[in-house]
């Protein structure tokens, strides 16, 4: 029995301490450091705006950061100061997991998936970060800063699941299923993803003011592209906001100028989208992240 509990009790303190350490600090306007740069990554989907205006993850502790944790603060029922104090830090903590992704988005979740239709070189890649277009240290330090974009945008909608049906994708594996040449997948940058209880749309209300900074919808297919381009430095070429136009009726259009799968009219529901509600159940939200990647994505990202 006091073997069982020293194993307990080891295990208690490993799951804590894999955290980040703030050590139950104190992090104010006018500080610097690692420290501050760990708070930035997980308050930067709090950041109050809906513009497109970046919030910069520098390590240093300044407007931008305190008026995020003044969201985050205000979202849990805090005093609202903008200073990191201890609770909001322990709330943090409670949001990371033992491994170090967030309290309701894994690991697994963003690693390639396995596709029968793709050779043994694409698959090779299957339940890695390895094989994209940058190495898979820097692909699992982008997925960490996705996962808590997502954690904003899941408890600014309702706390309802999200379920992710493309996360990271090796070179090989992204040509096979016809993804685009350049997709943000290939850096860990990008999820495929729809929520809950939730209408796409609103979804991506949500992100644009979480500090996502590609959303893309398609017209035939049904879920939201979100991405974190514009803090993806080995695509310099991307580093700009891309959110959907609306054509003059108000609804979101994909790149192809039709409305994006929900927004109405005839266009935006095809054979491939027919069986799927505009209001997704968790049951559907869990089968959509279940059946991954559509065989073919026809050049989306």
């Amino acid at each position: 029995m006091i073997a069982i509990g020293v194993l307990l009790l080891l295990g208690m303190v490993a799951s804590s301490a894999a955290a980040y350490p703030f050590h139950g600090r104190k992090l104010k306007p006018g500080m610097s450091g690692r420290a501050v740069r760990a708070l930035q990554v997980r308050v930067a989907g709090w950041y109050p705006t809906n513009a497109q205006k970046r919030f910069y993850i520098d390590g240093a502790y300044g407007d931008q950061t305190k008026a995020a944790v003044k969201a985050f603060q205000a979202h849990y029922g805090m005093k609202r100061t903008g200073i990191a104090y201890r609770r909001v830090l322990r709330e943090l903590n409670r949001l990371e997991d033992a491994d170090n992704s967030t309290l309701h988005f894994a690991w697994g979740e963003f690693k390639q998936h396995r596709n029968r239709a793709c050779s043994a070189q694409a698959n090779a890649y299957a339940g890695t970060f390895r094989g994209g277009m940058t190495s898979a240290k820097r692909v699992r330090r982008n997925v960490k800063r996705l996962m808590w974009r997502l954690e904003a945008v899941r408890a600014k909608g309702g706390a309802h699941p999200i379920g992710i049906n493309s996360g990271f994708r090796s070179v090989a594996y992204n040509n096979c299923i016809g993804g685009a040449g350049a997709s943000q997948h290939l850096y860990g940058t990008a999820a495929d993803n729809r929520m809950a209880k939730i209408s796409n749309r609103t979804q991506r209300y949500l992100a644009k003011s979480s500090q996502v900074h590609g959303i893309a919808c398609y017209s035939s297919l049904t879920h939201n592209h979100f991405d974190l381009r514009i803090e993806n430095k080995k695509a310099a070429s991307q580093q700009s906001w891309w959110w959907p136009k609306r054509d003059s009726q108000g609804r979101d259009l994909a790149d192809d100028g039709r409305p994006c799968w929900g927004e109405g009219g005839t266009s935006s529901r095809s054979v491939m989208t027919t069986d799927a509600s505009l209001i997704p159940t968790p049951e559907e939200i869990q089968a959509f992240q279940d059946a991954g990647e559509p065989a073919d994505l026809g050049g989306s990202d």
